[in-house]
């Protein structure tokens, strides 16, 4: 899960998946909020899941998004 979440951070920041990490934060690849949003939508497709408001807030890294999913299927 964690490396198809980094895929699509790679694509939507334009930074190669070599270069990222789980703990990298989102906020600091310099992607306008579009691109973050857009990346957000694509994880949840990617993983037919819903996130609220107040989860997307709190996300920061790979390793959050996929903790928030995961906590979606308990």
């Amino acid at each position: 899960m964690l490396e198809k979440i980094i895929q699509i951070i790679a694509s939507r920041s334009g930074v190669p998946t070599s270069a990222l990490t789980e703990e990298t934060n989102i906020l600091d690849l310099d992607i306008d909020s579009l691109d973050i949003i857009n990346m957000i939508m694509d994880v949840e497709y990617s993983f037919n899941v819903r996130f609220e408001d107040d989860e997307i807030i709190e996300i920061r890294t790979a390793k959050d998004i996929e903790e928030t999913i995961l906590k979606k299927f308990k």
